[in-house]
């Protein structure tokens, strides 16, 4: 699933990539900005959902942050935790904010 800005496409877009019912990456695209890393860490973790592993990598223009997220105890993130896992990245994501 692929979410944009609807006012600035181009800009701003997060993609969530699932295996099966488990939510398993989050891809943030953004053009000229900072990462957002620090800001989902915080949200992620307070949901009891961890980084497995971060990569960052620069584009014309942007960069792309893919972040490999699983549970505190190596479980999956499923159901109502990956819907409260999306809610929680959509707004610090397609923020203008650079905290």
């Amino acid at each position: 699933m692929e979410v944009t800005q609807p006012d600035r496409p181009a800009e701003t877009s997060v993609h969530f990539v699932e295996n099966g019912a488990e939510l398993t990456v989050l891809e943030v695209r953004r053009a000229g900005r900072s990462p957002v890393i620090a800001r989902l860490h915080r949200a992620l973790f307070a949901l009891g959902i961890v980084v497995a592993s971060y990569q960052l990598r620069a584009l014309g223009g942007g960069t792309m942050e893919r972040i490999v997220i699983q549970r505190r105890d190596g479980g999956g993130v499923r159901g109502e935790l990956s819907a409260l896992a999306r809610a929680a990245v959509l707004p610090i994501a397609l923020s203008d904010s650079e905290d």
